[in-house]
């Protein structure tokens, strides 16, 4: 914490906002809040629609695996944006220049590491889900049901529950982040990347199959089963790469941390709040994602928008009219 005297030993000492990170300036740092504050917004808007919107289920078409699997990774998504409020208030308390505020950081570890741990396992639970529904669709419904899809949901948050309890036991903050980056990023992207080429393959001969059996009036279900399918596929990639997008900056930032004498630089300590900020990259994306590539998604967020708005309507009128009946005396 900084402070300014005046030449005049009777004025009180004035504190002026300073970034306690000497590398930066306070426009940085604000710069930086303003980022936090936006992102958090975004995301915490658009998950807690699409959770909503879920829990509706407006279409009758939500109470499905797959869609509980999207809702669960929702929800972790959901508390990435509360990290970047608390990432956030810890930059403000900075630009105030109040030092550091361990609880906020603490509080940042603990749900990043619960946040992304729930993400990835989800992310894992999905691509079982598509290689049964696509390698061998006439298992899916007997090997993926809903009380299996919960089941998994609730094993995923007790593994990240326990997990993330480490850092707080004896366990070295360095031992934790290598293993977490290793065994929730590394091992999992490999095991994802696999999977998703054996997947592609079978997409491949389904499009020829689609080809086939395009004109045919007989073979409408099973083109529509296909489509359907192929388009949940594309989806789950383009969302697997947007977590691959968000998450390997922070994975190269733990590395240079501790193996790279240049993270005492300039350079290396922008990097480092980048990384940070790219991480809720893909919790920001996947909302609008499934709104964007699922009809499903996109027709029941429209009709719960629209209820909603029907809803607030009919309040409206209704109190106006409430109000005029009372000014009229009726």
């Amino acid at each position: 914490m900084n402070s300014t005297s005046s030449p005049n030993a009777s004025e009180q000492p004035t504190r002026t906002p300073v970034s306690a990170d000497l590398f930066f300036s306070t426009d940085v740092f604000f710069g930086l809040i303003i980022i936090d504050f936006m992102f958090g917004t975004i995301i915490t808007v658009g998950n807690a629609s699409l959770f909503i919107t879920i829990y509706r289920d407006p279409c009758r078409c939500l109470r499905t695996p797959n869609v509980f699997l999207i809702g669960n990774l929702s929800v972790a998504d959901f508390f990435m944006g509360i990290i970047s409020y608390l990432r956030a208030a810890e930059l403000t308390y900075k630009y105030c220049g109040l030092g550091h505020l361990p609880i906020l950081n603490m509080s940042q570890y603990f749900m990043g590491a619960v946040s992304i741990l729930v993400a990835v396992s989800t992310l894992l639970a999905m691509s079982y889900d598509r290689y049964i529904a696509i390698i061998k669709p006439f298992e899916h419904p007997q090997k993926i049901t809903n009380a299996r899809a919960k089941v998994a949901i609730s094993v995923i948050w007790i593994n990240a529950l326990v997990m993330s309890v480490l850092p707080v036991s004896a366990v070295k903050k360095q031992t934790f982040l290598l293993a977490y980056c290793y065994s929730h990023f590394v091992i999992p992207s490999f095991i994802l990347t696999a999977v998703y080429v054996k997947i592609y393959k079978k997409v491949a001969h389904q499009r020829q199959e689609l080809k086939d059996v395009r004109a045919s009036l007989t073979a409408a279900n099973k083109r529509q089963q296909l489509e359907r399918e192929n388009r949940m596929f594309i989806t789950f990639v383009l969302i697997l790469f947007t977590f691959y997008l968000s998450f390997a900056p922070y994975f190269i930032n733990v590395h240079i941390l501790y193996f790279c004498s240049c993270r005492t630089s300039y350079a290396y300590r922008v990097y480092h709040y980048v990384a940070n900020e790219f991480l809720s990259v893909s919790s920001m994306v996947d909302p609008f994602m499934y709104a964007w590539r699922l009809p499903k998604f996109n027709r029941s967020l429209r009709l719960c928008f629209r209820r909603w708005g029907s809803r607030n309507v009919v309040a409206v009128w209704t109190g106006t009219t409430s109000n005029q009946n009372r000014s009229t005396g009726q």
